[in-house]
């Protein structure tokens, strides 16, 4: 039983056995109260028919007239017997001398006991009551009322065959019957099990076949392909992203190796290439480091481990203190900011910083120095804060936009391939504003411009 039992027991064992034991115990059960009250109803007619025999032959004796000292002879008792089936007399005198008896007792050693007693004669098993006349009438001596019980017995030792016999096939049958059947029943989990050992990378699309009724397998098989469209899901953006990030590390390493190899040739000569690959390499570097930093920022968000150093902040200094700085950098730049609300808002002033920037620098790099960039921050009902950054540069085509915040993506190859930037941005921007339970949409017409809209919940 403990083989079945170790960890390494297959489930469908374990129920089987466990099954067999609870049929095992029932059968047990039934099987008792069965032999139990069909032997005491036996043993209750048995001892009913000696006693209502015993209280007739007494009353009998008691109609009998006194006859020389003899009350009944062989003949008589003879005659009570065939009329009472397998039930026999036997008259003793006050010394226990056979005055009486019936053919049935002759060369039988019957016991003298007042309760009813049961005992072997040869193969016969035989019960018997002794009875004191002088208790119930003037004669004396003792009545022996004796039946022939073996026909009563041996049906109670073949029904406990029988019982055992039927308990044996009843186990046997249900050991067979709940393998078959725990083996149908979980046939959906070894499918699980199978189709999870056959996945690979490469075939990740496969799912379980879902059929019948609604119950916990099937729950399981459902639950089972979502986890599988989760994986595939997360797998292809994994392989898109690696295969991006190096496209994107390619070109930097590149470029660096080839001013290396300048350097290497003529920057011992010429001070001239030397400057300029020293300051191309320094430039590279630079952008290697902040792709780096953004792919670092974006695995944090996909870890859900965003790191934020929150504070109650005015998201209107906020913002004007970016603008201030853009028109730093670059002198040509336009920007224009409305202010429909005052916006105290909690969260990591940094992270937010970077939102901003992300946004603005992105119309800057598509839009003509005679056009300004639009800023507006303004408060709705529902305690949010509303954010749209609008410019009226190129736009993005209609089949772009719904990827415009995929990682990598940039929408017209041809005319960005020359602007700075890895296509990680807006992926970064999303995720910091979904980080903090926020939205952002994008609308745009080709050559019209295009708009931001940020909505977050204000939690101060």
């Amino acid at each position: 039983m403990i083989k079945f039992f170790n960890k390494k027991s297959k489930i469908s064992w374990k129920i089987t056995i466990l099954y067999a034991l609870m049929f095992i115990m029932l059968l047990f059960l039934i099987n008792f109260a069965i032999y139990f009250f069909l032997s005491n109803f036996i043993d209750d007619n048995i001892k009913k028919n000696i006693n209502n025999t015993s209280e007739f032959v007494i009353s009998q004796i008691n109609n009998q007239e006194e006859n020389n000292g003899e009350y009944f002879n062989a003949e008589i008792l003879q005659e009570i017997s065939r009329s009472e089936e397998n039930v026999f007399f036997r008259i003793l005198s006050p010394e226990g001398e056979i005055r009486a008896q019936s053919r049935y007792l002759q060369e039988m050693q019957v016991p003298i006991t007042a309760q009813i007693t049961e005992f072997r004669s040869g193969n016969r098993r035989i019960a018997v009551r002794t009875i004191n006349l002088a208790d119930y009438s003037p004669a004396t001596g003792y009545l022996q009322v004796v039946k022939d019980i073996t026909f009563e017995k041996n049906f109670l030792d073949f029904l406990i065959l029988v019982l055992i016999i039927a308990a044996a096939f009843g186990a046997l049958i249900s050991v067979f019957l709940g393998y078959f059947t725990t083996k149908k029943m979980l046939s959906p989990i070894n499918k699980v099990t199978e189709t999870a050992r056959e996945i690979s990378f490469n075939d990740i699309d496969r799912r379980l076949s879902v059929k019948g009724p609604d119950d916990e397998l099937k729950k399981l098989a459902l639950t089972f392909n979502s986890m599988l469209d989760r994986l595939e899901k997360a797998f292809k953006k994994q392989k898109q992203f690696v295969s991006d990030a190096s496209h994107e590390l390619r070109t930097p390493i590149s470029v660096i190796k080839g001013y290396v190899d300048l350097l290497n040739r003529w920057g011992k000569e010429k001070p001239e290439v030397r400057d300029e690959a020293i300051e191309a390499i320094k430039k590279e570097t630079e952008n290697m480091k902040q792709l780096m930093e953004n792919l670092l920022l974006l695995a944090r968000g996909d870890d859900s481990e965003l790191i934020k150093n929150e504070e109650l902040f005015k998201f209107n200094s906020l913002i004007k203190e970016i603008i201030k700085e853009f028109k730093l950098l670059k002198d040509d730049v336009k920007i224009e900011f409305e202010e429909k609300a005052e916006i105290d808002f909690w969260g990591d002033k940094n992270l937010f910083k970077q939102l901003i920037r992300i946004f603005i620098d992105n119309s800057i790099k598509f839009t003509s120095k005679n056009e300004a960039i639009k800023l507006m921050i303004d408060k709705r009902k529902s305690e949010k804060c509303l954010v749209i950054i609008e410019d009226k540069g190129q736009g993005i085509p209609e089949a772009d936009l719904p990827h415009v915040f995929d990682r990598f993506y940039q929408a017209d190859k041809s005319r960005t391939r020359k602007k700075e930037g890895s296509g990680l941005g807006l992926a970064i921007a999303k995720e910091i504003v979904e980080s903090y339970n926020g939205e952002v949409d994008v609308e745009s017409s080709e050559g019209e411009g295009t708009k931001f809209t940020i909505v977050l919940p204000i939690n101060n």
